[in-house]
């Protein structure tokens, strides 16, 4: 436990020696103090207010805001309850959002109990209406838009906050109400050289919805960018797989702007260079990390660990997995036996998947995701099903479809396609295309037609597929000269929601 600050610690021992003829108000003060200091300290808050405050003093509206913005173990009922019991609940909105905030930010989130909250509260204030806007699932456009509309309806005028909240549900299709919060932004004066979070919001809308070129317009009439600004740019292109301008958008942040790159950005941008295998770029944004003393955060090392393993260079990322300067976690574990996977190399990645069992990491799906594509790729047929047992029995973890999808190319590469389809129907999830692609392949390389037929007729019927499982479909339908099939598949990847899209290939002279 940190110690609490000098001034800190000598009002609390103020307070605890006479509380008799301290005021609320210095109460309050003290309790705010608390509740913003180290989490180490978080059972302060709840001790100052039961053994100190609540036998002498009648709380108020202050002292329960900050009681449950504070992260003290009390129940969020029991602070709810008690706020009712005194009727400050209803008095002040301030209470009721910070209590709406702690039901939605706890561990313990309770969406229902925190909905039940909003539609009781006698009056609503535009914070409110932030506070259930940010905190809404991913996924909920149209519970997103529901809410703003109500919020006009019920007079509260929405803030820069709800903007920034709103922005983030404009998803592909949704393009009209970005435009629509553009214009209020701009109307209600939200796009000035201050506000950073409103134009970068305005940035990785457009691009999120598909319009990089929207977003590039909006950038460049910025008076003013930042680091955000110029990572939501970057971002976009990545996300737009315009990774080439993501590349110069990048270097134009520190060479136009001046603008140093933090560690977000650096992330951001070695997506771009992962899907370019640009090894120079990679090595350049890396030599950038280690000048910055950026080195050594988790997330930038696991990045980098990704992008040398997927450049080519295993070298290079095993460097930097070894380095004992900096905490491991699950993914660079799991990045590392990616790496190893995506070259061939299983017996590598079933080494260091037992040193990450040795150490006491435990696996997740991602890491089983990763040593199962190695042994696959390897043909370690019995090891990995040694793996996908020892994962599923004695570690835990649920199988995914994609895990399942590596166990069937795993057993029909090698030759057991009877086995594969045995596995799929023993399968606790329901098999996808990923399961059928799989089933489909093997049973093209060892020539089961009966198998075929059985993968192609399940991949038919799934509404999404990858195109290339709908490619080989047809293909395979050609092959047999099933013209009917062929023509339905084809019209379906040509005009439904499944674009196949065209290989490449090139050669980068660095």
């Amino acid at each position: 436990m940190r110690p609490l600050p000098a001034g800190v610690a000598a009002r609390l021992a103020a307070v605890a020696a006479d509380p008799a003829g301290v005021p609320l108000p210095v109460f309050n003060s003290l309790l705010s103090l608390l509740a913003s200091s180290d989490p180490s300290h978080a059972h302060l808050p709840l001790h100052l207010f039961r053994r100190l405050l609540l036998p002498r003093r009648r709380p108020d509206a202050f002292t329960l805001s900050t009681l449950a913005s504070s992260s003290s173990s009390l129940s969020s009922a029991a602070l709810h309850a008690f706020a009712l019991r005194l009727g400050l609940l209803h008095a002040d909105p301030v209470v009721a959002n910070a209590l709406l905030l702690r039901y939605l930010r706890l561990p313990t989130r309770c969406p229902d109990l925190a909905r039940r909250l909003f539609d009781e509260m006698p009056v609503r204030t535009a914070a409110s209406y932030n506070t259930l806007i940010s905190h809404l699932p991913p996924g909920g456009a149209e519970d997103v838009w529901g809410l703003v509309r109500r919020m006009v309806a019920d007079g509260c005028t929405p803030d820069r906050f709800t903007v920034s909240a709103v922005l983030p549900a404009c998803v592909s299709g949704y393009l009209r109400r970005g435009r629509e919060l553009h214009c209020y932004a701009l109307r209600a004066g939200m796009c000035g050289p201050d506000d950073f979070h409103v134009s970068s919001g305005l940035v990785s809308m457009y691009c999120r919805v598909g319009h990089p070129d929207l977003a590039w317009r909006v950038f460049n009439q910025l008076e003013r960018r930042n680091v955000v600004s110029w990572t939501a740019m970057v971002g976009g292109f990545v996300e737009n797989r315009m990774f080439e301008d993501a590349v110069e958008a990048f270097r134009a942040m520190w060479v136009n702007d001046g603008i140093q790159p933090n560690r977000i950005a650096l992330i951001t941008v070695l997506s771009a260079v992962e899907a370019l295998s640009g090894l120079a770029e990679g090595k350049q944004v890396h030599s950038f990390a280690l000048r910055m003393g950026m080195y050594g955060e988790v997330p930038l090392n696991n990045a980098l660990i990704d992008t040398y393993a997927k450049c080519g260079s295993l070298h290079y990322a095993r460097r930097i997995f070894d380095d004992d300067s900096w905490c491991k976690d699950v993914i660079s574990w799991g990045a590392m036996i990616l790496g190893y996977g995506i070259h061939g190399m299983g017996a590598e990645a079933v080494d260091l998947f037992e040193q990450m069992l040795a150490f006491g990491v435990k696996p997740d799906d991602i890491v089983g995701l990763g040593v199962l594509s190695a042994c696959s790729r390897a043909g370690l047929v019995l090891k990995g099903l040694d793996i996908y047992n020892s994962m599923v029995k004695d570690h835990g973890v649920s199988p995914t479809e994609e895990m399942c999808a590596c166990m069937v190319d795993l057993l029909g590469r090698s030759g057991h396609v009877d086995h594969a389809m045995d596995f799929i129907k023993s399968m606790s999830v329901e098999p996808g295309s990923s399961v059928w692609g799989a089933l489909l392949d093997a049973s093209v390389i060892h020539n089961n037609k009966e198998i075929q037929d059985l993968a192609s007729r399940s991949l038919l019927r799934l509404e999404e597929g990858k195109p290339s499982n709908l490619v080989a479909v047809s293909n395979l339908n050609a092959s047999s000269e099933r013209w009917s099939i062929v023509e339905q598949v084809r019209t379906r990847i040509n005009q439904g929601s499944v674009m196949k899209k065209p290989g490449r290939s090139w050669v980068n002279p660095t």
